[in-house]
């Protein structure tokens, strides 16, 4: 009868206890207005209410349009003009390179966009002094057009926007093609401030990127013209000492691929 009369205690004791939470947590369901939420939901929604009423008070127009930065566009596009693209790189160890052995050995990759812009092929104002001679390193033949100036975006994105690396000179020009091959190579060197994640480093200097060029086209009725690119992935280099020629010389490496895109294209693609 004892232990009976303990089950019975401990029983009532344990239920007291449940009410006790349960009425809590019901005192706690009601906002500083005293009304009390059947469940969670509901007070979910009213908070949402609440949340796009302050939005709109604030000035901040149809609540569910989307938010852009300001920030963005001068940061990362250029300004219409013509011959304009957009660079996607992907940075990261590549079967052959001459990187070190460390550099990019656990796969990591660094993607990133330059926006670019060519102008008038041949009327662009002339390259500067550096980036001539940095260009004229990687030309596989003689005959090329005189190294132009390219107009760059002051940084490229990275990490979708939450990172950037500064861009601070471009140059390029069209290779003629060599003996044997009826397709002209663009060339092109843009200098960057440098960027690392993990042991993937984009070391600061000049890049030097390659892709075929197959000529020229109209642009619907104006006169202007527009370069006619390859859709393959092309290849970036940088330019470092080391042996690997037979004795220590300045010698090109690969870093990673990249893809020009047309910037109408890829503005439709980015949604930036």
């Amino acid at each position: 009868s004892r232990s009976c009369r303990r089950r019975d205690a401990g029983h009532r004791v344990r239920g007291s206890r449940s009410c006790r939470r349960r009425d809590a947590g019901h005192r706690r369901a009601t906002d500083e207005d005293g009304q009390i939420f059947s469940s969670s939901a509901e007070e979910a929604e009213m908070l949402l209410a609440r949340a796009k009423e302050l939005r709109a008070s604030l000035g901040g127009g149809d609540s569910d349009a989307r938010v852009v930065t300001p920030a963005v566009a001068p940061d990362f596009t250029l300004p219409p003009m013509p011959n304009t693209f957009r660079l996607y790189l992907d940075v990261g160890r590549e079967t052959g390179t001459w990187m070190d052995p460390r550099w990019g050995a656990s796969g990591r990759r660094v993607e990133c966009t330059i926006d670019v812009s060519f102008g008038d092929v041949y009327d662009a104002a002339a390259a500067t002094a550096e980036a001539c001679v940095e260009l004229k390193k990687c030309l596989a033949t003689s005959a090329s057009t005189p190294p132009r100036k390219m107009r760059t975006a002051p940084f490229a994105r990275l990490r979708g926007g939450f990172d950037k690396m500064q861009l601070i000179d471009g140059g390029f020009c069209i290779e003629d093609p060599g003996k044997g091959s009826s397709t002209s190579t663009l060339r092109l060197c843009i200098e960057v401030g440098g960027a690392s994640e993990g042991d993937v480093t984009i070391p600061r200097g000049f890049l030097f990127f390659a892709l075929p060029c197959f000529g020229f086209r109209q642009v619907g009725s104006s006169s202007s013209s527009m370069m006619t690119l390859s859709n393959k992935a092309g290849t970036i280099c940088v330019r470092q000492m080391g042996w690997h020629t037979g004795w220590r010389r300045e010698e090109s490496r690969i870093l990673g691929v990249f893809r020009a895109v047309e910037i109408e294209k890829a503005r439709l693609l980015d949604k930036f």
